[in-house]
């Protein structure tokens, strides 16, 4: 692959101002002393002939103290293994982090380290929350070698962080559980709630809370509209300002000299001229590089295996209307959108009566259940219920949000394909249709239209078929994807899971559980493999999509399953920030948009890379509305078996797992939009949104064959 252009990253240089350090260490710990690592300890305790018997050691850094034995190092980073003795990597890493922070708190800025030893600065602003106070969060991190060879500084950028205007001591948060806070602001210091100082006790009434979702949700303050416009240059222009004003002073400068220029690196590309990474298969064999156009023009792949499929709405009586507009929309009668059966291939179609109108808004799951036992359900017909939910997933209060799920767990339970539609985030009013009948129609927020083509192509995914394919030859691999997710509302609640696709990007089926244990993702992941084994009576290489890197421990229950199945082939993991990366991020100077192009990869250094996968593309109109997301950060683990030459001879296996990334982001079925993760995690990610909630404590058989959630 040919270099492209260079990408600036947001990572500067620095060098040490002084080329000896004097610090101070001392035996035990002491008001601001900071403890040494295991390996710095063992070092000083042979260094400064302390007793062997020592097992921690303190240093108050440059800062004189009476008790400490003072030491003096080059600041040379070395392995220790030179004529002249240096600091350690670790130590100078802490020693100018400390450095960083004194020198923003002398500024009187609020600073924090994370656990990852970043500084944490907040300069003020404007929070987009009501009744708080706002500030923009930079993380600044001292690294050595991580891109280049010298030392580190990196710059990011991590938005508005919100403080709520009313002290500890308010109305509004004495009754509150102490659960719900985090990390407070007093006199323009930052402190974990569980950690505040006496002072910060004794004056509750100066103490205010920094938002976080537990503690919105329990003031019910509601979520702002995300802001879609362009992240890079709303980044980039941060951290440009952040540069100039605060990295080049002369307080700064007593301790390093930063250089002036972003580090840049060559990225390369996964595109050539026989590339077919940006190709999907339709309907009639037709290919298209959109969901949008492809599906349009030549309808889905493969279509829903239900030859009798019958639709039914629920809903609040109130929104009847809306229901017969939405139905009136699936049936093509209604200007904006052809109809199910002409876009999907999906015949609808309606059994009078069989619609249900609930009057309980706050808690209707009782009306449901109970009409539901009261219909006939033919055992030869799939049935599809549009539910018009009053309260969306994303309501703040948590038992409406309830209401939400516990009605799609119902279905689910009986079978019933479902289709959510929000009523709030799409009504308007009412209005008569001039029309023989003078039926009554609902009126929708402008552009809801366009809504159905979303639909249609989630409501054919849960029916079994399938809208769109990767175009391209066969590959006889075994994809899985294997996330763990907390939920935020429901403490103490993870759901791990396990998606299985072909190497051609079918869907084979998944398993969850309640719980992160990798012995049950490894049962998970066997049983997939198992099964694809038995239908394809070979397999040459089992991909793992993981949401962290893999350890051979973790590896040992699986290694040894394929061992079982008879399978000696290499396994490789490909673990995805999910997240994307929001700390090491690449920005293409020569674009207006400072995006670089879709399909570029860059190495971070031998183990990460970062991945673009956006809709940027050379020779084609960039659309704004697909969106600027930031780079996917990779990591790739080879585990192949003796039998076999090393996998990592072979460079060309990287781009080939980034393409697979990148074409698996081009199989997510609920849009026909342009997505950037991978299906492998962001079904998986959907999934915990939902099951957690559910009040049964496993799923149907069929609900683990089928994209019921999207």
């Amino acid at each position: 692959m040919l270099p492209q252009n260079h990408l600036t990253l947001n990572v500067l240089n620095f060098s040490f101002v002084q080329e000896k350090l004097c610090c101070f260490i001392t035996t035990h710990a002491l008001e601001g002393a900071v403890l040494l690592s295991q390996k710095d300890t063992e070092f000083f305790v042979h260094y400064l002939k302390l007793p062997a018997e020592t097992s921690e050691l303190y240093t108050t850094f440059d800062i004189l103290c009476k008790e400490g034995i003072p030491v003096t190092l080059h600041t040379k980073i070395s392995n220790r293994e030179v004529p002249e003795l240096c600091w350690s990597g670790s130590f100078l890493k802490n020693y100018y982090t400390y450095k960083l922070c004194s020198y923003f708190r002398a500024l009187g800025l609020p600073v924090r380290t994370n656990f990852v030893t970043d500084t944490e600065v907040w300069l003020p602003a404007t929070s987009p929350y009501s009744g708080c106070s706002g500030y923009k969060g930079f993380r600044l991190r001292v690294q050595f070698g991580a891109i280049s060879l010298k030392p580190e500084l990196l710059l990011t950028y991590d938005g508005i962080h919100s403080v709520f205007k009313k002290s500890l001591t308010s109305d509004e948060l004495e009754e509150l559980s102490p659960e719900v806070f985090n990390w407070v602001l007093y006199e323009n210091k930052l402190f974990k709630y569980i950690e505040m100082p006496d002072d910060a006790r004794r004056n509750a009434d100066a103490v205010y809370p920094c938002l976080n979702k537990t503690l919105q949700r329990a003031l019910n303050i509601p979520f702002p509209a995300p802001d879609k416009s362009n992240r890079y240059l709303r980044y980039r222009t941060e951290i440009d300002n952040f540069k100039k004003k605060y990295l080049y002073s002369n307080e700064i400068e007593q301790f390093i000299k930063v250089n002036a220029d972003w580090i840049s690196r060559e990225p390369y590309t996964l595109i050539d001229e026989n590339s077919t990474l940006n190709t999907l298969e339709f309907g009639k064999g037709k290919n298209d590089a959109e969901p949008k156009n492809g599906m349009r023009l030549y309808g889905p792949k493969k279509l829903s295996p239900d030859l009798k499929t019958v639709f039914f709405f629920i809903c609040h009586r109130h929104d009847v209307d809306m229901a017969k507009t939405v139905n009136a929309y699936l049936k093509g009668s209604l200007p904006g959108f052809v109809g199910l059966q002409k876009y999907a291939g999906i015949a609808y179609s309606n059994v009078k009566g069989f619609s249900i109108y609930f009057e309980n808004k706050e808690n209707p799951l009782t009306e449901i259940s109970d009409q539901l036992d009261e219909r006939v359900f033919e055992p030869a017909t799939r049935y599809v219920a549009l539910y018009l939910s009053p309260f969306g997933k994303w309501d703040v209060n948590e038992a409406h949000k309830a209401v939400y799920y516990r009605v799609k767990e119902e279905l689910l339970h009986r079978g019933i394909v479902s289709q959510v539609i929000e009523v709030e985030k799409n009504w308007v009013g009412r209005h008569t249709e001039i029309k023989p009948d003078n039926t009554q129609l609902a009126v929708l927020k402008t552009g809801f239209n366009f809504a159905f083509a979303n639909i249609a192509v989630a409501i054919l995914a849960k029916l079994g078929g399938t809208p769109w394919s990767l175009a391209g030859g066969l590959t006889n691999e075994l994809v899985i994807g294997i996330s763990a997710f907390k939920s935020d509302s429901l403490e103490n609640k993870y759901l791990g899971s396990a998606f299985s696709f072909s190497g051609e990007g079918n869907f084979c089926g998944f398993d969850c559980f309640r719980g992160n244990q990798m012995d049950e993702l490894a049962g998970s992941i066997l049983m997939a493999v198992k099964a694809y084994y038995e239908e394809q009576q070979s397999l040459d290489r089992l991909v793992i999509h993981f949401y962290k890197t893999l350890g051979k421990k973790e590896l040992a229950p699986i290694e040894a399953g394929l061992a079982t199945l008879g399978l000696d082939i290499p396994v490789v993991v490909v673990s995805v920030n999910k997240t994307f990366s929001e700390d090491i991020i690449g920005f293409d100077d020569k674009q207006s948009q400072l995006m670089p192009y879709s399909f570029t990869y860059m190495p971070i250094n031998k183990y990460q890379y970062l991945l673009y996968n956006n809709g940027l593309q050379k020779d084609t109109v960039f659309d704004p509305k697909e969106g600027y997301p930031f780079p996917l950060k990779l990591s790739v683990q080879y585990f192949e078996p003796k039998s076999t030459e090393s996998l990592k001879a072979d460079a060309s296996i990287i781009p080939a797992l980034f393409e697979q990334v990148c074409r698996f982001s081009q199989l997510y079925w609920k849009s026909v939009s342009r997505q950037s993760l991978p299906v492998t995690l962001r079904y998986p990610e959907m999934l915990a949104q939902i099951v957690p909630h559910f009040s049964r404590p496993e799923l149907p058989r069929t609900g683990k064959e089928t994209l019921w959630f999207l």
